[in-house]
């Protein structure tokens, strides 16, 4: 990938301002390298865990809901689809709102708001009487859900030392959702589940919904005492005296105030950018940031597809290929739990190769979601069933295909967040997510429109299964997922994170662009194609400045300047 001129100019101006730094100033890489891990960050995640098992405890309770539901309402599964659709639809748009407030006005304010709306909403689900209401009200929830995630997820990256922040970005998002989906299976089993409970109507449905947002107020509180600003927002956005004031609280909490004394002075990585773009969508839609999320957005969106389709297609198969074997119920339930299970050793896993020399981030995305298409393919022909002659068999390709497709629904937030810079890491990571819950609301009603035989005349979501035209097609837009990724051609393993275009420009393969053979295309669908350049017109005095800045100054080539040293 080539930058045009005017954005080389900024960028060696940038790289210029950082060599002449006065001495004993740190770049922010380094500050943090030095502070390393410890209390501060570990406080930090332990509320950003807690906001996620609440985000899926929220995301998921209503797959459990449906009989109690009915009990109550008379609704019916089909029509409580909908308010599944609202809360996945609400987190779609609450990322992209939170996408531009974390990156204009502060990740911290938009992770407390988030989880504010979210809890009040929540909470508001006990008054509701009528399903209408509900929708809306699952609707705001699902904005305070969807706004949290981006915020926090760049914050975990941006407040970690670079050797280790793909492992923590992967514990906090990975294990605390899987822990969110287990407690609410738990609570869903406790309170709904006759066996266990005769007089589950005692307690009503809109109790497992209060229930459920006890983690967010709990985070919700200890974040107003923990949470602190992004030190590198605050650097790029010219904030150099509150980024050092951060970093040294930071480092008195880890034991390390030695290493970055009071007063320290951080080098000015600034992103000029800012200051030729007023929102952070009009930074994402140049040059090659379009090209980038274009292609990562629709990986995210297909491997969401594939993710909440084998969800929600499993349990139906069981029900079908389970009768012709003499399964009983206990039998197809302990294989939904060891299948949900797979998640854990995919995510241990993907913590191990996500920082390993040669394979990365990049190589661990297209792994897991190449995975996941070839496990899709065998459990869809039962090639293991066949071979070994067990109806049981089906179990291994299914274990794998959700944990693979897990594991790169993960690596692939974490994968945007690092490849674009700080001005623009929230809203990217935001646009995904909310394509990936696009993906994830569409696909129950694609999944049942290909699983009903309209022969039969009954045009039921669930009347007959055909396996083949439902996993095959998870198959492929797993395969196409990891081609997308494959791309971008990018790896931000061993990197600090990008500031500004010039670092994005570093990650990508020599001789390649962002976006690859597709950049062609993704270029004509972007609304500022009809700039030569991709960028909007710098004026005289922006452009004169930049010369002048470079006249000044003794040329510096980007590429030469690291900063974890």
């Amino acid at each position: 990938m080539l930058l045009n001129p005017e954005a080389r100019i900024r960028n060696r101006a940038s790289s210029e301002r950082m060599l002449d730094a006065p001495e004993g100033a740190m770049t922010i890489d380094q500050a943090l390298q030095r502070i390393g891990l410890g209390r501060g960050q570990y406080f930090s995640m332990a509320v950003m865990s807690l906001f996620w098992v609440a985000d899926s405890m929220q995301m998921f309770i209503f797959f459990y809901l449906p009989k109690a539901v009915h009990d109550d309402w008379g609704t019916t599964a089909d029509d409580l689809g909908w308010v599944d659709g609202s809360m996945f639809f609400g987190v779609a748009f609450g990322a992209l709102a939170a996408g531009h407030t974390a990156d204009q006005y502060g990740r911290k304010i938009t992770i407390l708001a988030s989880g504010v709306v979210s809890v009040v909403s929540g909470v508001m689900c006990w008054y509701t009487d009528s399903f209408f209401n509900l929708m809306v009200l699952r609707f705001i929830v699902g904005l305070g859900t969807g706004g949290f995630g981006p915020a926090s997820l760049s914050t975990t990256l941006e407040t970690c030392p670079s050797k280790s922040r793909g492992k923590v970005a992967v514990a906090v998002g990975g294990f605390s959702s899987a822990i969110g989906r287990v407690l609410v299976a738990l609570l869903a089993e406790a309170l709904y589940d006759p066996e266990y409970n005769p007089g589950y109507h005692r307690f009503g449905w809109k109790v497992c919904l209060l229930l459920c947002t006890i983690p967010g107020f709990l985070a919700l509180v200890l974040a107003l005492y923990v949470l602190s600003e992004s030190p590198r927002y605050l650097l790029v956005w010219g904030r150099k005296e509150e980024a050092s004031e951060a970093l040294h609280k930071l480092a008195l909490k880890n034991g390390t105030e030695d290493q970055f004394p009071a007063g320290t002075e951080l080098v000015a990585v600034d992103d000029d950018m800012l200051f030729t773009t007023e929102s952070t969508w009009q930074r994402l839609m140049q040059e090659p940031f379009w090209s980038g999320l274009v292609v990562a957005s629709t990986s995210h969106m297909f491997m969401a597809f594939a993710y909440f389709g084998m969800i929600f297609t499993l349990p139906v198969y069981l029900d079908t290929y389970g009768a012709h074997h003499g399964w009983t119920q206990q039998h197809k339930d302990l294989i939904l739990v060891l299948v949900a299970a797979s998640e854990i050793p995919a995510i241990f896993i993907l913590m191990f190769t996500i920082e390993l020399e040669g394979i990365g981030r990049r190589w661990s995305a297209i792994g897991s979601m190449a995975g996941a298409a070839l496990f899709c393919m065998i459990f869809n022909f039962h090639l293991i069933a066949e071979v070994f002659h067990t109806s049981y068999g089906i179990i291994v390709p299914a274990f794998f295909a959700r944990g693979c497709a897990a594991a790169a629904l993960i690596i692939g937030s974490i994968y945007v967040g690092e490849i674009f810079p700080t001005s623009m890491r929230v809203g990217s990571i935001a646009v995904c997510s909310a394509f990936s819950r696009f993906g994830a609301a569409f696909a129950p009603v694609v999944s049942g429109f290909l699983l009903v035989d309209f022969r039969l005349g009954d045009w039921g979501m669930w009347t007959k299964l055909h396996p083949l035209r439902v996993f095959v097609l998870f198959s492929l837009l797993s395969a196409l997922a990891a081609y997308l990724i494959w791309e971008l051609a990018m790896e931000p393993g061993g990197r600090h994170l990008p500031a500004n275009a010039g670092d994005t420009d570093d990650m990508v393969d020599e001789g390649r662009e962002v976006g690859g053979n597709l950049s062609e295309v993704t270029k004509l669908m972007s609304p500022m194609n009809s700039s030569a350049s991709g960028r909007p017109e710098l004026s005289d005095g922006q452009r004169n400045s930049f010369s002048n800045r470079e006249k000044s100054e003794p040329s510096v080539d980007t590429a030469t300047y690291t900063y974890d040293q």
